[in-house]
């Protein structure tokens, strides 16, 4: 799956949308955007994959550590809106 995100919209539903696809890329496609990381079958490595994906497509950077204990996709997509409002 890619799709094109601009780095320069820190907007919460760019945020949102990139976060959801991201989930479903690195979780599966059966993954529950509310539910944790880890309960989705998310392991250090997929975190680790998740990270690097999000720097890729949004120059921005969220710690695996934070992955591993995001409570869903919404999670990540606040981190990425908080990032994005700190720039």
């Amino acid at each position: 799956m890619e799709f094109n995100a601009d780095p320069s919209l820190p907007s919460s539903e760019n945020s949102a949308e990139v976060a959801e696809n991201l989930w479903r890329e690195i979780l599966g496609s059966g993954a529950d955007l509310g539910k944790g990381f880890l309960e989705n079958g998310g392991d250090s490595f997929r975190a680790v994959l998740l990270s690097s994906r999000l720097y890729e497509l949004t120059g921005r950077e969220v710690e695996y550590l934070d992955v591993l204990e995001a409570d869903g996709a919404g999670a990540i997509a606040r981190l990425l809106a908080a990032d994005g409002a700190g720039s």
